[in-house]
């Protein structure tokens, strides 16, 4: 089990870091999400080593690797890491490149590699030099030399962001499986919520060197704990609603709210798949259609409400739909946030 504890690092007068603690249990893949200079990367060289933490601790099956008056340096900490950027040995072959991190006799050095370009689908390119081999195929090589010297948990650095999206996603998909299949426990520091949210079994959410929020990719994406973390994460649609005698009431309608909510003014937050479509005069809230965005497996379809507001609502591809259509728009599930973005009330499903 990997325990960060109440870790801080500061340069300058910037706090990069601030009193943040995680937990990774098991071969879990724990994906660190935020915006680009929020923390993420200085988290990640924390855990490795590469930077000494001002204060906490770092801790791996017990033992203390930073903190408490004690370091254990980057190379004694048997941890793999893989960034973005590849840095392969470009004067040793694919194979050597591999080898490179391996110590024991050479027939057992020897066997690994073999093992190790057979799971990374390399077997025939193993005598080739880094630049003669494409960007997916060496990012490949720098997992499985990551790999070879079995680490106790591997530490990857925006690993796919100079991939195109089509090679991202198989590569994303493909290193998943490799991982899964070596057991190794996995950290991903990304900004990419999609990659996130596909990767992970469990997310910390960041901003501003602290932490925001960790769960299950669903508990963040479906609960997220304040406004920021809830527009963050996902499209959604944010609209000014008043609450009187348990209701909130705005230009989606009135709905029934708990108790808790009590605050004047609130923040009604819809994610564009919460909204549903049907035939004018069908009951809900009338629109009309302003914008059709076809995106292959759904559609995003902007509609003005009578009250003048707009919202996205996803649809299936399928669904008839172009602009200047009148349309009924229906509330399938919300979350209610207050003035200063925290959230309100537990999500509220109105198709239960």
């Amino acid at each position: 089990m990997l325990e960060c504890h109440r870790l801080s690092k500061q340069y300058g007068n910037v706090l990069a870091v601030r009193d943040m603690s995680l937990t990774l249990e098991g071969p879990d893949f724990l994906s660190v999400l935020g915006p680009s200079g929020c923390g993420k990367s200085t988290l990640l060289r924390l855990v490795a080593g590469l930077e000494h933490p001002d204060s906490g601790a770092v801790r791996q099956a017990g033992t203390t690797l930073s903190g408490n008056g004690k370091f254990v340096p980057p190379e004694q900490r048997h941890f793999g890491m893989v960034f973005q950027d590849f840095v392969l040995f470009p004067h040793m072959t694919v194979a050597e490149n591999i080898a490179y991190g391996i110590r024991g006799l050479k027939s057992d050095r020897q066997k690994r590699v073999l093992e190790l370009l057979d799971l990374v689908s390399l077997s025939h390119l193993s005598d080739q030099m880094p630049h003669q081999i494409s960007g997916g195929e060496q990012q490949r090589v720098a997992l499985a030399r990551s790999l070879a010297p079995r680490p106790q948990l591997i530490l990857m650095d925006e690993p796919f962001s100079n991939l195109d999206h089509q090679l991202r996603v198989q590569l994303r998909q493909e290193i998943h499986g490799i991982l899964k299949h070596e057991g190794v426990p996995t950290i991903l520091v990304t900004h990419d919520q999609s990659e996130a949210i596909t990767f992970s079994d469990q997310m910390v959410l960041m901003n501003r060197g602290t932490l925001v929020q960790s769960g299950t990719p669903k508990e963040v994406y479906q609960q997220p704990s304040s406004l920021w973390a809830a527009t963050f994460v996902g499209e959604a649609n944010q609209l000014p609603v008043r609450w009187a005698q348990g209701k909130l009431h705005g230009s989606l309608g009135v709905v029934t709210v708990p108790p808790e909510v009590g605050e004047p003014t609130a923040t009604l937050l819809v994610r564009p798949e919460n909204l549903r479509l049907q035939a004018a005069n069908s009951g809900g809230v009338r629109g009309v259609v302003r914008q059709v965005e076809f995106r292959g497996a759904s559609q995003s379809v902007e509609v003005q409400l009578e009250s003048g507001e707009v919202v996205c609502a996803t649809t299936p591809p399928q669904t008839a739909c172009a602009p200047d259509d009148a349309v009924s728009v229906h509330l399938d599930h919300f979350l209610c946030y207050g003035a200063a973005g925290q959230l309100l009330s537990s999500p509220k499903n109105l198709r239960e």
